[in-house]
């Protein structure tokens, strides 16, 4: 059989099969449209007409400060110190605005005085506490290691960090949600997630070699602040990777989209949303929650903290003792001294 397929400008065709089915029996004959330019005019696609410099996307809608070039160089700084692509963007948003904020003043003019001002403006906005720390960190990064203007920024106020507790399911509530997750990819990115403490961006990117059954350890690598560590691998969650596997066959990323490729951040929220939703668990909950649940319950039976912080990647012990305050372990027995009074 002959199939022909005809290709216009900006569609995307993905094919994922196995070569050996397909080996003469197929001809696939692509052709392009005639029309298409060799190349792009300079002011197309993504580059501002305004300042023709490159911006993100046409969909976000921005638009560029009049000092853009100072974006561009604060973008190109954290590149090359290698931070992650959201704390880029994160960065680059924030540090937008604040140039707009003053978009007739060069940014090298802009003064301490001004910087506060400015901060003060968008906590009267009722601006979150993380929000404000972002704003700070985007102004002092370009401040200081761009414009290498080390005291302008050096004494912004931070905001207190409110000490909030984390949300935790039961182990009842795991169940629950667990079996209201149908289908079997799905499935098994759940119970990963919360049988190694998994971060949702950590979960996406595994890879088939990461896996490791004679050791029973899944491998996390470039992880939060780009740190590998092994966590452990459920023998319940093995059963089910291994009926996935014969299904699926994943080549590369052990849990891929439709189309092949890595499985998107948005789709597992929409996973854990749909099934939050069925199982009538904590309203609150959220992919995250089963991270900090996996520690919780390890701490409720029994295991060491210093074994709990290693399995979860984080750098001080401190940020693990969090779990000590939600846990019910010992709880239980502590009786109000009221209950002490005879009356």
């Amino acid at each position: 059989k002959r199939r022909i397929f005809h290709f216009i400008s900006r569609n995307i065709f993905n094919i994922k099969h196995d070569s050996s089915t397909l080996r003469g029996k197929y001809v696939f004959e692509f052709s392009l449209k005639q029309d298409i330019p060799e190349n792009l005019p300079t002011e197309s696609l993504f580059l501002s007409k305004k300042n023709s410099l490159p911006v993100d996307n046409e969909k976000d809608g921005y638009i560029p400060a009049r000092y853009e070039s100072a974006v561009v160089a604060l973008e190109e700084q954290l590149r090359l110190k290698r931070y992650s692509f959201r704390t880029i963007k994160s960065y680059k948003n924030s540090f937008r605005l604040f140039l707009k904020y003053y978009d007739n003043i060069p940014p090298e003019d802009i003064t301490e005085a001004q910087i506060r001002s400015y901060l003060s403006y968008k906590v009267e906005q009722k601006i979150s506490e993380s929000y404000q720390n972002q704003i700070i960190n985007g102004i002092k990064f370009y401040y200081e290691k761009v414009l290498m203007q080390e005291r302008k920024t050096y004494y912004l106020p931070r905001p207190k960090k409110p000490e909030k507790l984390p949300n935790v399911l039961t182990e009842e509530e795991v169940v629950r949600f667990l079996q209201a997750v149908d289908n079997l990819k799905h499935k098994c990115m759940m119970m990963l997630i919360y049988s190694g403490g998994l971060r949702l961006g950590e979960v996406v990117n595994l890879r088939v070699a990461d896996v490791n059954i004679a050791q029973m350890q899944l491998f996390v690598k470039g992880g939060k602040g780009k740190k590998d560590r092994a966590t452990v691998l459920s023998v319940k969650a093995l059963e089910m990777l291994k009926e996935y596997a014969k299904l699926y066959k994943p080549n590369d990323f052990l849990f891929e989209g439709q189309y092949g490729g890595q499985y998107s951040v948005r789709s597992v929220q929409n996973v854990f949303t749909e099934a939050k939703a069925k199982s009538e668990i904590n309203p609150y909950a959220t992919v995250h929650t089963l991270r900090h649940s996996f520690a919780t319950h390890l701490l409720e039976h029994g295991t060491p903290l210093r074994y709990i912080q290693e399995l979860l990647g984080h750098q001080s012990i401190k940020t693990t003792e969090i779990y000590t305050h939600i846990t019910d372990k010992g709880r239980k027995n502590v009786k109000s001294p009221l209950d002490n009074l005879v009356f």
